[in-house]
């Protein structure tokens, strides 16, 4: 597999990858050169076998495969200059053409994990640019699994469309949890009743539906047949446009997707 190469290996997901890839085996350490700005870093005291670059010159000059895992503000870094190696971005914003014209010899890559990674929960959602090769198809899974579970898609609109879907990460769920909290505390229940009860709801009843995806419509539709309590409820939500508010938050989303990339 030769040597890997992380540009921003101390970032959260820098570091989620790393982390996964040495604690599961999946890349020896020896075989694994960080970068980041402020130099060796306590968060791979784990892994003493790492190496650890002192610019991307360095990691460009050793290693086959490099992950850019910085900031779309930082990025290019200093240095950056890879000749005919896999490179898997990230990043959100540098598009496959941008990419490509500061790294005209390179295979790309672009990926968009969401915000499971550290826990091996990411959805990782990835395209391969124009001369991808098929062991470089075979490696950027074996990478991405190490996070989570993956997908190739066909294109970047695809790609532009989930990172406004998988990519959101926990953050509709946090919305949805903060507007039963602020509805439970106006009906006069205290913070810890009401923190527990939205926990149950937000948290308890993933597991319910894991791997269920298919089944979502019949599981609303028997609350429904109930005709009882949580039915009145979903009712309600339907009549004042919740579908309709999921589909504007997604569709303002993407937008900012697509026109990130072409800033």
């Amino acid at each position: 597999m030769g040597k890997l190469g992380i540009i921003g290996a101390t970032g959260w997901l820098g570091h989620a990858l790393g982390e996964n890839l040495l604690t599961q085996g999946l890349w020896p350490a020896q075989d694994l050169v960080l970068l980041n700005r402020s130099g060796p870093s306590k968060k791979y005291a784990a892994h003493p076998g790492v190496a650890w670059a002192r610019d991307a010159t360095e990691v460009c000059d050793q290693c086959e495969t490099i992950v850019l895992s910085v900031r779309p503000e930082d990025f290019p870094v200093p240095g950056f200059a890879p000749q005919d190696h896999l490179v898997i971005s990230f990043m959100a914003a540098w598009t496959l053409e941008r990419l490509q014209t500061l790294a005209p010899k390179a295979r790309i890559v672009r990926t968009m994990p969401s915000g499971g990674a550290t826990t091996r929960q990411s959805y990782t959602p990835w395209v391969a640019g124009a001369g991808v090769l098929d062991p470089d198809i075979a490696l950027t899974a074996r990478l991405l699994s190490a996070i989570g579970t993956e997908d190739q898609v066909e294109n970047e609109a695809q790609l532009d469309y989930l990172s406004a879907l998988s990519g959101s990460g926990a953050a509709y769920p946090a919305l949805m949890a903060q507007a039963m909290l602020d509805h439970a505390r106006r009906n006069g229940l205290s913070d810890h009743v009401a923190m527990r009860a939205v926990e149950a709801v937000i948290c308890g009843s993933a597991g319910i539906l894991t791997r269920k995806m298919a089944e979502v419509g019949a599981v609303i539709e028997a609350y429904m047949s109930y005709r009882g309590i949580t039915a009145a409820g979903l009712s309600a939500a339907r009549t004042c446009g919740f579908p309709e508010a999921i589909s504007a938050a997604l569709d303002a989303a993407s937008a900012k997707a697509r026109s990130m990339g072409r800033d």
